[in-house]
């Protein structure tokens, strides 16, 4: 199903033809059960989609909630889809339709006119071929696309879209107020949402889409049909549905081959899909675009198919006085009922496609010096050398991306040659999270440590504060609390922490106030004699007790609470203090029961005792 180059303004293939060729115009229509003159146009499209073969036409309706009263049941079945499918093209009035997206079709609709529309798309050929196939399981339906990429697009980023309607609704509730009874192509949903889902399709590339759907129980199951579309801007590149007979597929879609001297390459393609009960032999053909005599196409095996589902060989020959150049060589496959299809490969002759990307869509690399943001596709002469170069590191926000590698094994910058060989190259890069540390008061003269740094994805990375408590503009700043934000921070009291997996951005704020931190106290204005931590009291406790403990002059304290194996279970308090007689307190709720052992570092002064934790 074959365009190359489209009769509008948009530019967007490589090569034009004039061969009739096997595209499905997609037709999109937009209406109301409201909406008299709808109901005056509506039969004239009708009767030309069932005049027109079927395996060149599908279409689609989309229905609107004006004119009023605005209550057509099919708008508000699905309001958001209907919705954008009418933004997509700034329909401000209807009937009105849209043929490939890029020709408007609007009242009064006319035979002669949609037939004129049609063969001046029908005449072009699609750079996509779309298989269609569908499976019922219970209440749920599996759409499967297999679409082929046929040429090389100078754009190769596309939407898809998958379509589910009912082909045919009557009696409406409420009733329309137009007189219109019959419905046609109803949509019922887009399975990728309305704005699609956008890929990066290069040429000789099989891509398989499944879309798996619930079948709502309003729906009329013998009713429903499915279509596959892709769009480009406004443009429809193609569509696809069920096939009525036959498919016609490249296995091998493109072949290189040196200049000046005769060559040869063999393609395979394939017959994958045939309608139920078919069995019409296939007779095939093939013809050279731009025509050149000295390249020759024949079928080893004979130039019929009569065995479904079937793979035959093509062989492509050129003399050595074939020019350099870039030749399509389209294959008709032609039933009894004299149904066709048609498909193409690329015959390269002193040229090959080089494609060079990303692995993330939008991280920039360079080709012979030139910056590319997105997937870029070359045609370079065979024998002549090409530099690839990296942009490294690149910022994304609070995002980093850094070179890891090439996927032909090269250094961030280095040649290639351009071989008959398949040329595809990908630049890796590592991405690599912030973790942004503040400090409130951020006037606070305290350090993150481990914060405002990047570190790869799923890393783990501990951060913590440099102190707990500080004396500033003479007043005492005590740590309070983390506050987080990002999947995986951490909000809570504990002064260190350890994020096991950095797969995002995180942000950590440390929050200080001069009121001291819960679970700890002054107890008077004495100063003691000596450095001591006494007895835990209660012990055995549930689930709180009272650690004491003296300082004599002013210390950086460290209180840590340990399970019986010496595993840290918590951080009590982290930080300076005054000297005094001071209180701490533990809390054991989250703990399990058992023995534990609290630890005070002040200054020279350790000291360790046991406590009993019972629930």
């Amino acid at each position: 199903m074959k365009k190359l180059f489209t009769l509008f303004i948009f530019a967007l293939i490589l090569v034009n033809v004039n061969f009739a060729g096997d595209r499905m115009v997609f037709v999109e229509r937009f209406t109301s059960s409201t909406c008299p003159p709808c109901a005056s146009n509506n039969p004239t499209m009708e009767a030309f989609l069932n005049a027109t073969d079927p395996d060149k036409i599908t279409g689609i309706a989309y229905h609107m909630s004006w004119p009023a009263p605005g209550n057509d049941p099919m708008y508000h079945y699905n309001p958001v889809h209907n919705d954008a499918r009418r933004s997509q093209y700034s329909i401000i009035s209807i009937p009105e339709a849209r043929m490939d997206g890029i020709i408007p079709v609007v009242p009064n609709y006319s035979i002669p006119a949609l037939q004129s529309y049609f063969d001046s798309r029908t005449n072009i050929l699609s750079p996509f071929t779309i298989i269609v196939t569908d499976s019922t399981f219970g209440d749920s339906v599996l759409i499967r696309a297999r679409i082929y990429t046929e040429i090389a697009l100078s754009n190769p980023s596309v939407r898809v879209y998958f379509a589910v309607m009912e082909r045919h609704i009557t009696n409406i509730s409420p009733p329309s107020t137009n007189g219109e009874q019959h419905f046609y192509d109803v949509m019922r949903t887009l399975t990728t949402y309305p704005t699609g889902e956008t890929f990066s399709f290069y040429p000789g590339q099989t891509y398989i889409f499944e879309r798996r759907i619930k079948k709502d129980p309003i729906w009329q199951t013998a009713e429903l049909r499915y279509t596959v579309f892709m769009q480009q801007g406004f443009e429809i590149m193609n569509a696809g549905k069920k096939t009525n007979n036959f498919t016609l597929i490249p296995i091998s879609s493109y072949k290189a081959v040196q200049q000046g001297q005769s060559q040869n390459a063999t393609y395979q393609l394939s017959i994958p899909v045939v309608a139920p009960g078919y069995t019409s032999p296939v007779t095939l053909s093939a013809q050279v675009d731009p025509p050149n005599a000295g390249i020759t196409v024949s079928f080893p095996a004979g130039n019929t198919v009569s065995a479904f589902p079937s793979n035959f060989d093509m062989q492509v020959s050129s003399t050595a006085g074939v020019p350099t150049g870039n030749y399509r060589i389209i294959v008709t496959g032609t039933n009894g009922n004299a149904k066709t299809h048609k498909t193409s490969v690329t015959f390269l002759v002193g040229q090959n496609f080089a494609s060079v990307k990303a692995n993330r869509s939008t991280l920039q690399f360079k080709v012979d010096n030139v910056q590319y943001n997105s997937a870029k596709l070359f045609t370079w002469d065979l024998n002549t050398q090409h530099n690839l170069s990296v942009v490294s590191p690149q910022l994304v926000g609070s995002t980093r991306y850094l070179f890891q590698s090439w996927s032909d094994g090269g250094d961030s910058i280095h040649n290639v040659n351009a071989t008959t060989n398949v040329l595809d190259y990908t630049v890796n890069y590592k991405t690599q999270f912030k973790l942004i540390a503040n400090i409130s008061p951020g006037s606070l003269p305290v350090t993150v440590i481990g914060g405002n740094g990047f570190y790869d994805t799923a890393s783990t990375v501990t951060f913590s504060i440099s102190t707990t408590a500080i004396a500033y503009n003479g007043k005492e700043y005590y740590f309070q609390r983390w506050t987080g934000n990002g999947n995986g921070s951490y909000n809570g009291t504990n002064p260190s922490y350890t994020i096991n997996s950095m797969n995002n951005v995180i942000v950590q704020s440390a929050i200080f106030d001069t009121i001291p931190p819960i679970g700890i106290q002054n107890l008077n204005t004495g100063v003691p004699m000596v450095f001591d931590m006494h007895q835990n009291y209660p012990n055995p406790f549930n689930p709180v007790t009272k650690i004491k403990f003296d300082l004599p002059k002013e210390s950086n304290v460290s209180i840590k609470v340990y399970d019986i194996i010496g595993n840290e279970v918590t951080s009590i308090f982290n930080g300076n203090l005054k000297a005094g007689f001071y209180e701490a307190d533990f809390n054991g709720s989250s703990y399990a029961s058992g023995v534990y052992f609290y630890r005070i570092d002040a200054g020279d002064f350790t000291s360790v005792k046991r406590m009993i934790l019972v629930k």
